[in-house]
């Protein structure tokens, strides 16, 4: 099982927005990442700071067993950038998936896995949510968006949901079900 993990770059945006204190987000991150661990899944993410390098870190000091970094090689758009933005989250990759661009990679990294979990909104996290429509009406994916609700400051609007379908839970027993 490969499992994509996408959330905000900003990880303050989360305790300002939502009554998740830092202490909570912490465990939350943790427990999910123990989980993930420890079913044995693979995990994807964009090697940059936030959420989703945060978690890799996690997973791989609970004995994750791979994580792929899916790696904009060719970006037209911030090229010579590039290493500033991702070179510092890099020691957590053990296999790089180059792809064409950041547009790109937020256009895809949603649904390479069987799972995405996220973790908060941003501009960002809107991007990869917002592509999942097409890959799944266009390209057949299946993937499945689990979103941690108490990390958010309210569910996405339903003409998102309708497209998107994405699972709402709060918990990790939640997490676990799905999983499993």
């Amino acid at each position: 099982m490969r499992i994509g993990i996408i959330g905000t770059g900003d990880i303050d945006i989360i305790h300002r927005y939502t009554k998740t204190s830092e202490k909570r987000l912490k465990k939350l991150l943790e427990d999910a990442a123990k989980l993930v661990a420890d079913l044995g899944a693979e995990i994807i993410i964009l090697p940059a700071r936030g959420i989703p390098y945060e978690f890799a870190k996690l997973y791989k000091k609970f004995g994750g067993k791979k994580v792929y970094g899916m790696i904009p090689a060719k970006c037209p758009y911030y090229g010579d950038k590039i290493p500033f933005i991702i070179n510092d989250y890099l020691d957590v990759i053990d296999e790089k998936i180059n792809w064409t661009s950041f547009y790109d990679v937020d256009g895809s990294i949603a649904t390479m896995g069987d799972y995405t979990l996220d973790f908060g909104l941003s501009a960002g996290v809107m991007c990869e949510i917002g592509e999942m429509k097409y890959n799944i009406k266009y390209l057949g994916k299946k993937t499945k968006l689990i979103i941690f609700e108490n990390t958010i400051s309210r569910k996405l609007h339903e003409e998102v949901e309708e497209d998107i379908k994405p699972i709402y839970i709060n918990s990790i027993d939640e997490l676990k079900r799905i999983l499993k």
